[in-house]
């Protein structure tokens, strides 16, 4: 049989690798976050998979080191940014809910002294340091701030079904945020637990080559 020369051997071994396509990288990462995760929470967040048997986990799915801690480190970022995300949204819904429950307040108030047939007598502010007395008429109708320099007039029993399903609203979504940030700390303390497990295999696994490597360099100095 023919061979090639050596020339075109060589050659041939130095044509590189077809790099993947954009997609096929996107795929190949989407494969190994999901590799990395378990189910979500109700609203997105996922788990993380704790390896336990890090050796085996990189071999049978063909992960080397630097990939699986750059997978992680991916997912560790997100969680910083959901983590920032939440807390932001949780100091919003604790402002948000003394004002919709003072607002309540004051609107079935008003929605009394109508009933009584009575003026309501306020003090409100016209700066921080000066307030002024004046007579509210109480003659059905209120007019409540949505937000984006929008205000909207509603009769008192519209106003107050809108405040309380805005209540009830904010209120659960607080707790919906508690409930996530209480998921994402755990999640990120069993990620970083994992990143330590893969640092030290790969540490243990990089001095036992070592010490392969030198026991033969070794045996191959003494039979010579």
């Amino acid at each position: 049989h023919a061979h090639p020369p050596p020339a075109a051997l060589k050659m041939a071994a130095m044509v590189p690798a077809t790099p993947p396509t954009a997609e096929e990288q996107a795929q190949k990462d989407a494969d190994i976050r999901a590799l990395l995760t378990n189910k979500a929470n109700p609203r997105g967040i996922p788990t993380v998979r704790f390896i336990d048997d890090v050796d085996t986990f990189m071999k049978t799915n063909e992960l080397t080191t630097e990939v699986l801690i750059g997978a992680f480190t991916e997912l560790h970022q997100k969680y910083k940014m959901m983590e920032q995300q939440l807390v932001r949204q949780k100091a919003s819904l604790k402002n948000k809910i003394p004002d919709i429950e003072n607002t309540l307040d004051l609107v079935t108030i008003l929605k009394e002294k109508q009933d009584e047939e009575e003026e309501m007598t306020v003090n409100y502010p016209l700066c921080d340091t000066v307030h002024a007395r004046a007579n509210v008429n109480t003659n059905g109708t209120v007019c409540l701030w949505l937000g984006a320099n929008v205000m909207v007039e509603y009769s008192y029993d519209e106003a107050l079904d809108m405040l309380e399903k805005n209540l009830t609203s904010s209120r659960a979504k607080l707790q919906e945020t508690s409930e996530d940030q209480d998921h994402l700390k755990d999640q990120s303390i069993t990620l970083e637990v994992v990143m330590a497990r893969v640092f030290n295999h790969n540490v243990k696994t990089r001095r036992l080559e070592k010490e392969a490597a030198e026991a033969a360099a070794k045996a191959k100095s003494i039979e010579s």
